[in-house]
C-alpha cells in the first residue's frame, strides 16, 4: 500500500509540475518528451516482449513485435508532424 501511495503522489507532483508549465512554451515540451517516450519504451520492451516471446509461438511472437514496431513508428510521425 505504501508503494501505490508513493505512485500516486509521484502521479499527482507529475500532474502540478505540467500544470506549472503550461504556460511556458516548446522548452518544457521538449524536456519532457523524451522522458515520457522512454518510459513507455521501456515498459513495452522490459514487460510485454518476455511475456511475448513465452507464451507464444515464433511466427505470433514476429506479428506482435511488428506491431510494436509499427506502434514506434506511429509515436515518432505524430511527433514530428505536430
Amino acid at each position: 500500500m505504501l508503494l501505490q501511495l508513493l505512485t500516486a503522489l509521484a502521479a499527482l507532483a507529475g500532474a502540478a509540475c505540467s500544470l506549472l508549465a503550461e504556460g511556458s512554451g516548446t522548452g518544457a515540451v521538449s524536456g519532457i518528451l523524451p522522458f515520457t517516450a522512454g518510459g513507455f519504451i521501456y515498459l513495452g520492451t522490459v514487460s510485454v516482449i518476455p511475456e511475448i516471446l513465452r507464451d507464444s509461438g515464433p511466427c505470433q511472437a514476429f506479428l506482435q513485435l511488428l506491431a510494436l514496431l509499427a506502434g514506434l513508428a506511429m509515436m515518432l510521425l505524430i511527433a514530428s508532424y505536430e
